[in-house]
């Protein structure tokens, strides 16, 4: 980072002009376009709201991977439950028709978080959290959030850093670690008492000051934490920073002001439901050209969306912090805006985020891996990521800190390499190169609240459905532009004389996470393959009947099924060079085979038919990109051996493209 950047950076903005902004206001600003580039953001703001996994929210969401995700593991929706049913499916909370803004909480600590995620199997959300875990949303009961998800980019491979509670995660994003190896006052997998100083490791705060680079948390100063007594004024105890020594040392006067830590606390203005009120000293900055570089938004308990806290009422505040922006033309065409969800409560989620391998340094405690967690929502809000975009890197808290890194120049040495390794850092989720300044249509928030005052207490409480009456998830349909990926991971299956043998690589510009499921009685799994570089070739040989399959980001899947002993034919799909999905037929049997390949989905046609001689080897490439917008999704099965079937299914990574819902 350059002198001159830093002195940009510790330099106030220019005052502009303040222009009132209505809920409902569609309104164009003219603010001249950039070089493009991260260049073009001055200011960057992070609201780090409360307790909702993605599913909860987006699962019915189109043209992201929620609850239509054609390549989930087997019976993940179908979660184990003592009923009648045997089961639990995914069930909606009609906020029209239950009393469903003020859910209430569900158990989501350090080991239930973990008893849910089941070492990777992800089964066990109704035993760790009760039934109550499956219950989730549509637009209908989130329109703000789903407009504000249409309007700018969601974010679907977001998790939470820590399979935990609040403070860890929080932690994560303040300071990319919880001090697993507990040298300074950690480990930290619960939440200590709230405003008392426990921990002593460096935070990026400090390491942005010491840059001479402007930050500053924004957080209600009246009462703190009485979410019973006082909801909506406050911080929730939800900021950090005072729960470090050195934010309490009389030597760091400015760093306490700056984190809004040590003052003392003001009485209940009785002001709180108005969000004009709790934000307006983040306004007043946005309005003076005073706001800094960095901002961290803490909201009060009743604006968290914690699951006794409306979502209704977290719209609201949203909405009063992007009015603050837009009403200043000059600040909103040079500010990135990042609003994550600390952690998914007790919500389920069907994706089980990549977990550390054993032995991997700074990623576990008492021996159970940190991370990463359930997946959460993110919403990106900028000027470059205007459009209704998805972005599927897999990402966690710590890719908010490796953003601020790639901007300010300014590292997070707290960060695991392991994390650095398989989580980016949020910057494909903007193009730079195209600035959209426009202010999106939303739902006004003043009305939505209006509404569910006058429902709340009318409604009867929402109850999972009855044994038998049990619905699948109805997912919108349409599709959805998606972010280029740097990923291209690959899964192989070779007959090496009575074994299959699977080899595993990626050759694309960042690392994955690759997990191996078996379903042929075959235990101790999932199986973790972090491939980190193209050398990076893990192997696993089968001998005997097989039935695995091979996960990855982005919906990538192999399933390979079969008996090794008996049958020596292939089946793979490889990307060429011209981006195309190469199909490797070879007959290593002695008799002449006939292999069907069977479109699964992106195509209309077929089946095709391939026969082989004995021995013979057959080649036929496939362009995704023409049919499906880069996806594709089949499966080859042989004749001679009802045992044996292939699927492959992903997506050929092109650039931009579209995810189908």
């Amino acid at each position: 980072m350059s002198v001159s950047r830093r002195t940009f950076f510790g330099a106030a903005a220019a005052a502009s002009t303040l222009s009132a902004l209505g809920p409902n206001a569609a309104q164009a600003l003219s603010v001249p376009g950039g070089k493009g580039g991260l260049d073009e953001v001055e200011h960057v703001v992070i609201l780090m709201q409360e307790n909702r996994s993605f599913d909860h929210f987006y699962g019915t969401m189109r043209g992201v991977r929620g609850f239509a995700d054609r390549t989930a593991v087997r019976n993940v929706y179908r979660q184990p439950a003592k009923r009648g049913d045997g089961y639990l499916l995914p069930f909606h909370v009609d906020t029209r028709k239950v009393d469903g803004q003020d859910l209430g909480d569900l158990a989501h600590g350090w080991t239930d978080q973990h008893n849910a995620q089941a070492n990777g199997l992800n089964n066990g959300w109704v035993a760790a959290k009760s039934e109550m875990t499956m219950g989730y949303f549509t637009e209908t009961d989130v329109p703000f959030h789903r407009a504000l998800a249409d309007a700018f980019t969601i974010g679907d491979h977001y998790y939470c850093s820590i399979a935990g509670p609040t403070t860890p995660n929080r932690l994560y994003m303040w300071t990319g670690t919880i001090d697993p190896a507990g040298k300074q006052g950690g480990a930290a997998i619960g939440n200590p008492a709230d405003y008392k100083p426990v921990y002593r490791w460096t935070t990026y705060p400090e390491r942005l000051q010491a840059a001479g680079i402007s930050w500053r948390v924004f957080a209600n100063d009246e009462v703190g934490d009485d979410p019973g007594g006082h909801p909506f004024v406050g911080d929730y105890g939800d900021n950090p920073l005072w729960l470090f020594d050195q934010y309490h040392n009389a030597a760091n006067k400015e760093l306490a002001e700056r984190a809004r830590v040590g003052r003392p606390w003001l009485p209940d203005s009785g002001k709180g439901k108005d969000t004009s009120h709790v934000l307006a000293d983040f306004i007043q900055a946005c309005q003076t050209g005073t706001l800094p570089a960095v901002s961290w938004v803490v909201a009060p308990y009743g604006y968290t969306e914690h699951p006794e806290a409306r979502p209704v009422d977290g719209a609201a505040y949203v909405q009063g912090m992007l009015n603050a922006l837009w009403s200043n033309p000059e600040l909103w065409a040079k500010t990135v805006v990042l609003i994550n969800y600390d952690e998914n409560d007790g919500f389920y989620d069907h994706l089980c985020g990549p977990q550390a391998p054993a032995g991997t340094p700074d990623e576990f405690v008492n021996g159970k891996p940190i991370g990463l967690g359930p997946r959460v929502p993110l919403t990106v809000i900028s000027p470059w990521s205007r459009g209704g975009w998805n972005y599927s890197q897999v990402s966690d808290h710590t890719s908010v800190l490796r953003f601020l890194e790639a901007w300010t120049g300014v590292r997070e040495p707290n960060i695991s390499a392991w994390r650095r390794s398989i989580c980016g850092d949020l910057t494909a989720a903007f193009d730079f190169g195209t600035a959209n300044t426009t202010i999106p249509l939303l739902p006004d928030t003043a009305k939505l609240r209006a509404e569910a005052d006058a429902t709340q207490t009318k409604l009867p409480k929402p109850a999972p459905p009855k044994n038998g009456r049990q619905l699948e998830p109805v997912v919108e349909t349409g599709t959805r532009p998606a972010r280029a990926l740097p990923y291209q991971p690959s899964a192989a299956g070779v007959i090496n004389g009575k074994n299959l043998e699977l080899t595993l690589g990626n050759t694309g510009a960042a690392g994955l996470q690759l997990v191996v499921h078996r379903y042929d009685g075959t235990t101790g799994g999932p199986w973790p393959f972090d491939l980190v570089s193209a050398q990076a070739k893990p192997k696993l040989a089968v001998s005997g009947k097989y039935d695995m399959d091979v996960h990855g980001p982005n919906g990538f899947l192999r399933t390979f099924t079969g008996d090794a002993a008996k049958s020596g034919f292939e089946a793979n799909a490889s990307l060429t060079d011209e981006l195309k999905l190469r199909l490797t037929l070879v007959n290593r049997t002695s008799r002449e085979v006939t292999v069907t390949i069977k479109p699964n989905a992106y195509r209309g046609d077929g089946p095709w038919s391939y026969t082989l001689a004995a021995g013979e080897t057959k080649t036929d490439d496939w362009n995704p990109v023409v049919y499906g917008h880069g996806w594709y999704d089949m499966t080859a099965t042989i004749t001679g051996d009802p045992s044996w079937s292939r699927r492959f299914a992903g997506h050929v990574e092109t650039g931009e493209h579209t995810v189908t819902g």
